[in-house]
């Protein structure tokens, strides 16, 4: 009996020790998942391998921390995780959260540039090709890929209305920040269209540098055009400024002549007389235009 009282007391012994094994060790790959997440960014892939190979050991296949550890991955240039995540959390909600995970992953993937997960997140369904052409045109001024960028473009671009504000935004940030020649194109399109022919040149011809032979003759043709204007704009200012200066040589010279005793400038068209509008002048007038009339009766004046 003692013997096999013994038996049983290290079996015990021996299940308990292998149960806080098993949980230090749990424990042990939590902090390690938690410190590889930490460190999980897009100069540290490695880390973010490691996040999701711990919570898969860890998590069940949906959990939130499953889903926070591939979102992370995702966030850190991951696109494989960004599209995978996306169709792996389809419709999984947590608590507290307006939309499902899978939306998330979706805009991730739209703003690297896969525009087909473009969705808006009142209409994450929808297949009408504006709505999701606004959404890749918002993602693309916040800095998003090219890919959905051009994706953007390539249907506002011949939209009317409203829209060409969108055309307007997308090509002027294509060619500003890609240097893409045919968004400089388009945009000296627009710029032509709403009477900026002078930028509109200076796009055509950016456009033409860059090798799209397409903006060349229209950048000779707006370069006659400004050209003419700056020809116009300078002689209208050499003309004003030779105006100004013969004005300041007539001001100079009539100073001069009135020092010299050349009162004709003082001479006022609302005078009385020719002599003046004094009392005295106008007596004075009285007795020459008195004489003149005894001197020849006949004048009509008399």
């Amino acid at each position: 009996m003692p013997s096999r009282l013994v038996s049983f007391v290290l079996a015990l012994l021996l299940l308990s020790t292998g149960g806080v094994a098993a949980a230090q060790g749990t424990e042990g790959a939590r902090a390690q998942w938690w410190s590889a997440l930490e460190a999980c960014s897009s100069q540290n892939r490695a880390a973010c391998d490691q996040a999701v190979e711990l919570a898969a050991q860890l998590f069940e296949r949906t959990d939130r921390d499953v889903a926070t550890t591939w979102m992370k991955a995702c966030l850190a240039g991951d696109q494989d995780r960004c599209e995978i995540g996306y169709r792996r959390f389809r419709n999984t909600s947590f608590e507290g959260d307006d939309h499902p995970i899978s939306h998330m992953f979706a805009r991730v993937s739209c703003y690297e540039g896969m525009y087909d997960l473009c969705r808006p997140w009142d209409d994450f369904d929808t297949t009408d090709p504006a709505k999701r052409a606004i959404v890749m045109a918002d993602l693309c001024m916040q800095g998003a890929s090219p890919n959905t960028c051009y994706q953007a473009l390539s249907y506002f671009r011949d939209e009317k209305g409203f829209y060409n504000v969108i055309t307007y935004d997308l090509s002027e940030t294509l060619c500003e920040r890609y240097g893409s020649g045919s968004a400089c194109r388009v945009w000296a399109q627009a710029l032509e269209t709403n009477w900026d022919h002078r930028r509109a040149y200076q796009f055509h011809k950016r456009a033409c540098e860059q090798g799209l032979q397409e903006s060349c003759p229209d950048a000779a043709r707006l370069k006659k055009r400004v050209d003419y204007e700056n020809n116009k704009r300078w002689q209208a200012e050499d003309d004003r400024r030779q105006r100004e200066a013969a004005a300041e040589r007539t001001a100079n010279w009539r100073s001069q002549t009135t020092i010299e005793g050349y009162a004709a400038s003082s001479y006022s068209s609302s005078s009385i007389t020719p002599f003046g509008s004094s009392p005295s002048d106008i007596a004075n007038w009285q007795r020459f235009q008195r004489n003149l009339c005894l001197g020849n009766p006949t004048t009509v004046r008399c």
